[in-house]
């Protein structure tokens, strides 16, 4: 490259963890649309138990994410490619600093929830 040249600049763009949450909810309700996501049994009960915690008021919490985090252990982090784990890890990022724009995002994740909730195992079968 001559002197004169000039180098391209990329370009990074900081997004908010809302704007995170909203993109990874539609990336994956796409792959669960498309056939490329299948959740397995654990991340259905566990998306089933997690609405459960919320349905009373319908708010997730720090507490009710960190739980269902806690009980898929290692396990959540690989199962389907670690998916469900990374939607709940920022369904955390955003209620931890709440924003007055973070509602329709944080509904998309409840409405994705439901879908992978679907179909839980009865309590007699296996994970």
């Amino acid at each position: 490259m001559s002197h004169d040249a000039v180098a391209p600049v990329a370009v990074l763009r900081h997004t908010s963890a809302v704007e995170r949450l909203d993109e990874l909810t539609a990336a994956l309700a796409e792959d669960l649309d498309e056939g490329r996501w299948a959740p397995g049994a654990l991340e259905r009960t566990l998306a089933s138990r997690l609405l459960v915690a919320c349905a009373g008021d319908g708010q997730f919490t720090p507490a009710r994410l960190r739980e269902t985090l806690w009980e898929g252990s290692v396990a959540l982090a690989y199962a389907g490619g670690g998916r469900l784990a990374r939607l709940l890890a920022q369904l955390c990022a955003v209620i931890a600093h709440p924003s007055p724009d973070a509602e329709p995002a944080l509904s998309a994740g409840a409405r994705l929830l439901e879908r992978v909730a679907q179909d839980v195992p009865a309590d007699g079968d296996r994970l």
